[in-house]
């Protein structure tokens, strides 16, 4: 009996890879080539052996400036000065984002010595649980 799909399924792996068949993270990029100039020569003799392995692969680092990448400024965007990144991070009166300098917990208990043990967890614990208490807006009598 003849199957219209087992010929199709048997090729769909041989497709290329695009973006619409592969995952979420899949990026298959412009097609850039590499921007230096490689000298291949083939040393070969008549059995079809290479003779010399070094030249086969013997890259130059000489930019070849016909595969260069040339990035052209819309007109009027290179006259403008106030150009940021994404996330700016100034000052307030900038219009910046401000830069938190403490990281993690800074004003949490800090860690000795012996590492996080019971008396460690007891004192973050508990100042988390005074924490949602005061956020909820019920008290909490102290032990």
């Amino acid at each position: 009996m003849f199957r219209a799909t087992s010929a199709l399924f048997s090729k769909a792996s041989r497709l290329p890879l695009t973006s619409k068949k592969a995952n979420k993270d899949f990026y298959k990029g412009t097609g850039a080539l590499n921007v230096l100039r490689r000298k291949r020569i083939a040393l070969a003799d008549r059995k079809g052996q290479q003779l010399d392995k070094k030249t086969w692969t013997l890259m130059t680092h000489r930019l070849d400036e016909l595969r260069v990448p040339a990035y052209i400024v819309p007109p009027g965007l290179n006259d403008t000065n106030n150009l940021r990144p994404y996330v700016y991070r100034g000052s307030e009166e900038a219009g910046g984002t401000p830069v938190n300098p403490k990281s993690g917990y800074p004003d949490g208990p800090r860690m000795t010595s012996a590492g996080f043990d019971a008396a460690y967890y007891r004192k973050v614990s508990g100042g988390v649980y005074q924490r949602r208490a005061v956020k909820d807006g019920v008290a909490i009598e102290e032990k």
